[in-house]
C-alpha cells in the first residue's frame, strides 16, 4: 500500500485516495457498530433488570448521538477529486491555518485534529487538489490515511 498520493492522473482513482476511503468506512462502520451494541444494551438493562432510570438513558443517549456523528463524519468525496489529480505542495501551519507554499501561495483551512497536526508539522508536505471555482478542496499527507476537506481562505 503506498503512504502517498500519486501526482498522475484524477486523484479519485489513485490507490491512495480508495485506500483512504475504506480506512474512512471502516472507522465508520466502527461507531455505528458500537452505537447498536450500546443501544441493545440499553434495552437489555430496561427489560431483563431492575436498574435506576439513569444508566439506560445514558446508554440510549450515547448510542443515539455515536450513530448520529458516524453517519455524518464521512462526508462523500469530494466533486473535485473526480477530474482533478494531486499535487505536492510544502505547507506549514500558521495562527490555526495550513499555509501551501508555490508558484501561487494558498491558505487552507483544514479541519484536522492535534495528531494530524504534529505529524504535518514534522513533515511540512502534503498533497492537495486544487481547488474549485468555490474554494473547496481536499488535502491528504504522507502517512495518514484520510482526506481532509478544506477550503481557500486567502490566495
Amino acid at each position: 500500500m503506498p503512504r502517498k498520493p500519486s501526482t498522475e492522473g484524477a486523484a479519485l482513482d489513485d490507490e491512495w485516495t480508495r485506500h483512504c476511503l475504506e480506512v474512512a468506512s471502516r472507522r465508520a462502520f466502527a461507531w455505528v457498530v458500537l452505537g447498536v451494541l450500546a443501544f441493545g444494551a440499553q434495552l437489555a438493562l430496561v427489560f431483563l433488570t431492575d436498574v435506576p432510570a439513569d444508566l439506560p438513558l445514558a446508554l440510549l443517549g450515547f448510542s443515539v448521538v455515536v450513530v448520529v456523528v458516524a453517519a455524518t463524519r464521512r462526508p462523500p468525496p469530494a466533486p473535485v477529486l473526480a477530474d482533478r489529480e494531486w499535487q505536492y505542495a510544502r505547507v506549514h501551519w500558521r495562527h490555526g491555518l495550513l499555509v501551501v507554499h508555490g508558484a501561487r501561495p494558498v491558505v487552507l483551512d483544514v479541519n484536522a485534529g492535534p495528531l494530524a497536526r504534529g505529524r504535518i508539522s514534522r513533515h511540512r508536505r502534503a498533497w492537495l487538489v486544487a481547488p474549485d471555482r468555490f474554494g473547496a478542496t481536499v488535502v491528504t499527507f504522507r502517512g495518514v490515511p484520510r482526506l481532509f476537506p478544506a477550503r481557500v481562505r486567502r490566495r
